[in-house]
């Protein structure tokens, strides 16, 4: 193998390999989401380049790893595609309507949910200590020995 050959494939082993760090890196960082593209193609190259450096030098179990690595990127950007075209897909289906157009519907919310509301916002411009109706309603079913105060 020609000196520029060797140095060219040292050269995509390392950057392999850094593209593989920066990836866990800005990952654990919180910098990107494991579920972004960027992550995906990061970890993609880096192990694709990894794996041609292992396979140049015969490091096999490391070679295979990484090209199951690459395809599980693939498959991830592959799912991440698919989850994109489908959220435009039901974003276009979705018709915007104005208020008047869902009370001509006859909708209406139970009653159970509009008095619940209505003492919730009693309580809460009164200043009382009742917040949930509905935790208070739980909490009166349950045996009051075995409930844990909690701070408001």
């Amino acid at each position: 193998m020609s000196a520029a050959a060797q140095i060219f494939l040292t050269l995509a082993g390392w950057t392999g390999a850094i593209s593989a760090v920066v990836a866990y890196g800005l990952v654990t960082m919180k910098r990107i989401s494991p579920d972004s593209l960027t992550f995906q193609g990061l970890n993609i190259v880096g192990a694709g380049l990894l794996s041609v450096s292992a396979s140049v030098h015969s490091a096999w179990p490391s070679a295979v790893v990484n090209v199951v690595w690459v395809a599980i990127g693939i498959y991830a950007v592959r799912a991440l595609w698919n989850a994109r075209r489908a959220a435009v897909a039901a974003a276009e289906t979705m018709v915007e309507e104005s208020p008047e157009a869902v009370l001509a519907t006859g909708w209406e919310a139970p009653a159970s949910s509009v008095a619940e509301h209505d003492t919730l916002m009693d309580s809460l411009f009164a200043g009382t200590d009742v917040v949930d109706p509905a935790a208070a309603l739980l909490g009166s079913e349950r045996n009051s020995t075995h409930r844990t105060p909690v701070a408001a």
